[in-house]
């Protein structure tokens, strides 16, 4: 009973920046022009950016959240945060090309010449595409331990996530100096705690 309150309360608070963005966009439809800034359109792609590399980062801390702190129980609640972590990041891409290149496709190889940090958000998309199909443990026992080694992905996803970030900067590093440290911290985290693991293994 306490896991399946603990599914719902996660659910809940992860759906918050949804609801948030979506009833702003409403209220700009309906009138309410500088609701979010001068430039609303880019304010939304910012906003959706944010919390998908936030539930990235999130997603990324559980397991040595979980070893450190010893609560295991957070492990159960991985994949729910993973698969928030595609969605803010499908709704990035959506928000992208509905307001910034609104739906004008021809454009987008050259957008991606002259903004090349598109690519690499591009890139950790399509990558998180398959950890999201896969993410059930049907496809965990059929894939084995092949699974693990395509979920080593998010590595990779992580990183470009950064590289997307850093490569926007205009002005102030803060912010996004402050993502690429949290990816790499947690990164290390995530190696040294499979280098654990595998001596437990060994010794074992």
């Amino acid at each position: 009973m306490a896991v399946r309150w603990r599914r719902v309360v996660i659910f809940v608070l992860s759906l918050l920046p949804f609801i948030w963005i979506t009833q702003a966009v409403v209220r700009i439809q309906s009138g309410e022009w500088n609701l979010l800034g001068p430039e609303p359109a880019k304010a939304i792609v910012w906003f959706t950016g944010s919390w998908a590399f936030n539930f990235l980062l999130i997603s990324l801390a559980v397991s040595p959240l979980s070893r450190i702190a010893g609560q295991r129980w957070l492990m159960r609640h991985r994949r729910m945060l993973g698969l928030f972590a595609f969605f803010y990041v499908s709704l990035h891409l959506l928000s992208y090309f509905m307001f910034l290149l609104q739906w004008r496709w021809h454009e987008l190889w050259q957008e991606t010449i002259e903004r090349p940090y598109l690519l690499a958000g591009m890139l950790a998309w399509l990558m998180l595409i398959p950890l999201a199909v896969t993410s059930t443990q049907g496809w965990q026992r059929r894939l084995g331990r092949r699974w693990r080694k395509l979920h080593s992905l998010v590595y990779i996803v992580a990183l470009l996530a950064a590289l997307h970030y850093l490569m926007q900067i205009r002005s102030s590093w803060f912010e996004p100096g402050l993502y690429a440290l949290l990816t790499g911290v947690l990164l290390v985290l995530r190696w040294r705690n499979k280098l654990i693991s595998k001596k437990v293994l060994k010794s074992g």
